[in-house]
């Protein structure tokens, strides 16, 4: 038996030769007047992958405190003596075990994530600040303010990502609320007084 009348749906990985096949195949269903709205919404991408493409295009020159939240995780993990004078530094103000993580260029979620753990051990970067005089990275207060701002922008991105990105139940169905929750918060910073998130939601909308 043939697979005519038994396929709902097909999953593709995004690739440009898969974007060929699509267009060969909608054809195909179109000439037997197969498809509703002659295939207009035959092809629906990857709604994670949109997404990240998006933050991606906002987070193209971050701001100064970012790039000290980067230098700063470099710095303390750019040698074992400085991973155990700043692990002093956490003892001492008992911001407790959680790891600092570093991000990586082509990923937008793990700046997210770096700047989340630098907020959890601000004070055991401040710290380090006072002790180790060739550390020169620490934010101002001003600027730990700012990147908080800016992680409480990035989080409703995040989850979603998250979201869209499980495999353990369906998502369809949680599309529209997700991206309407995305569509909010780009409108508030575009219309906002925070004048770098203004910018970079502008570059996102």
């Amino acid at each position: 038996m043939g697979l005519d009348g038994r396929v709902f749906s097909i999953t593709l990985d995004n690739a440009y030769t898969n974007d060929l096949s699509v267009d060969t195949l909608r054809d195909e269903l179109n000439l037997k007047d197969l498809l509703v709205c002659k295939g207009d919404h035959f092809y629906m991408r990857c709604c994670a992958h949109i997404l990240n493409l998006i933050v991606q295009e906002g987070m193209k020159g971050v701001g100064p405190s970012t790039v000290k939240i980067r230098e700063s995780v470099k710095y303390v993990k750019g040698s074992q003596a400085r991973k155990q004078k700043f692990l002093e530094c956490v003892r001492l103000v008992s911001s407790g075990n959680k790891g600092l993580s570093q991000d990586v260029s082509t990923r937008w979620n793990s700046t997210y994530l770096m700047l989340q753990s630098a907020i959890h051990h601000r004070r055991a970067f401040q710290h380090l600040d006072l002790i180790d005089s060739n550390y020169k990275y620490c934010p101002s207060k001003v600027e730990w303010e700012k990147i908080e701002q800016f992680c409480s922008f990035l989080k409703v991105f995040y989850d979603s990502t998250l979201m869209f990105s499980d495999t353990n139940y369906p998502t369809n169905n949680l599309y529209f609320p997700a991206v309407y929750l995305c569509y909010i918060e780009l409108k508030k910073q575009i219309e906002g007084d925070n004048e770098h998130l203004k910018v970079m939601a502008s570059k996102m909308w």
